[in-house]
């Protein structure tokens, strides 16, 4: 993508455990003090920004397949999430972020 006015979404692995919502997003070369998660209960965005460092001796010789620019994402989420404790780290190119599910009310068996 050579074009740095773009939005883009990185891809998204969505898994889910008796307890949490684990969302996975290749976001490689981008900085985590550029990436912003915003969580609410039904649903989670991440935003940020990869800027594309190139000297000025390079010369593109195919065009780039990367993502440059803003990206943007808004994921809705199956069950609600307690906000609070959302986790989010990044370790090489990935970001995880863990959403512990709302609690669910026992339903009564009388």
């Amino acid at each position: 993508m050579t074009e740095n006015n773009k939005t883009w979404c990185p891809a998204i692995e969505f898994n889910e455990t008796n307890r949490e919502l684990i969302i996975k997003a290749e976001v490689p070369g981008v900085n985590i003090k550029h990436l912003n998660i915003h969580a609410e209960p039904e649903s989670i965005s991440i935003s940020g920004m990869h800027d594309r460092h190139q000297t000025v001796d390079e010369k593109e010789l195919i065009p780039s397949q990367l993502h440059y620019g803003q990206l943007n994402c808004n994921i809705p989420l199956p069950v609600k999430i307690q906000v609070e404790k959302v986790n989010a780290e990044l370790i090489d190119g990935v970001l995880t972020i863990t959403m512990p599910k709302s609690s669910v009310a026992i339903e009564s068996t009388f």
